[in-house]
């Protein structure tokens, strides 16, 4: 199910033109009429003009999965996952929309690295920030509670809490350094045939990989990336082969 009255509360507090928002109830209305194709180009559009928000990316991921392009449904959960990374519906829908990719390439389970990457995903780089501030405001409030009436109490918990304001600057630095070095994208073509550099030569392809796959960005000209995957094997694809998660 789509989701409509948020998005175009955003939209009006922020005083995006009418244009916009025509778009976009424009799109929920193909949507309803099952006339998803018009319902994706109306989402698109929206995204065109530079409005993001994970409202927006959920619907453009079900018009997609209902059109069976799983490989663009993925991308746009994970746009709106990116932004909502709590949200319930989003990972769901992105859940199901991977069950239909086939010939996924999937990193393996492995219980401590996947309860890492479980705090990480669930908290944005703005979150860790957050936290940090009211740590910090936190543990100013104590200290000054310590230099009015001192106590080992007072004392414990200012330390405690200073203790806890380090490590999430620390967390939130790696997750900063991780962001800025670490870039994803997509894979949207049916077939993205990937070469041993950057132009087309039967005599250099070394691997295809097939839409909806998660392979991570290295480095691009105008038409090509070169990108890697989970298991290791890397290449050049074109660019309208994938879409990039940024």
């Amino acid at each position: 199910m789509y989701r409509n009255l948020l998005l175009i509360i955003i939209i009006s507090s922020f005083g995006f033109s009418q244009n916009i928002d025509s778009l976009f109830v424009k799109g929920n209305n193909y949507y309803n009429d099952k006339d998803f194709s018009n319902s994706v180009k109306h989402y698109e559009n929206i995204l065109n003009q530079g409005l993001y928000h994970q409202d927006l990316y959920f619907n453009l991921g079900n018009a997609y999965f209902k059109l069976e392009d799983y490989g663009n449904a993925r991308w746009a959960y994970e746009m709106a996952l990116d932004l909502s990374p709590r949200d319930e519906d989003i990972a769901y829908n992105l859940d199901i929309a991977k069950s239909r990719i086939p010939n996924l390439i999937e990193p393996p389970e492995l219980l401590i690295i996947d309860s890492l990457n479980m705090v990480f995903d669930n908290f944005t780089y703005r979150n860790f920030i957050f936290l940090t501030s009211v740590l910090v405001l936190m543990s100013s409030i104590l200290f000054i509670l310590y230099k009015i009436r001192p106590s080992k109490s007072n004392r414990r918990v200012y330390y405690f809490l200073l203790f806890l304001s380090f490590i999430s600057l620390a967390l939130s630095i790696d997750r900063f350094i991780w962001i800025k070095n670490n870039k994803f994208g997509i894979i949207i073509s049916e077939n993205a045939d990937a070469y041993s550099a950057p132009y087309v030569n039967e005599n250099i392809k070394i691997f295809t990989l097939f839409s909806g796959n998660k392979v991570q960005v290295s480095q691009n000209t105008n038409e090509w990336i070169e990108i890697s995957v989970i298991d290791g094997r890397k290449g050049w694809i074109r660019v309208q082969d994938v879409r990039t998660l940024d």
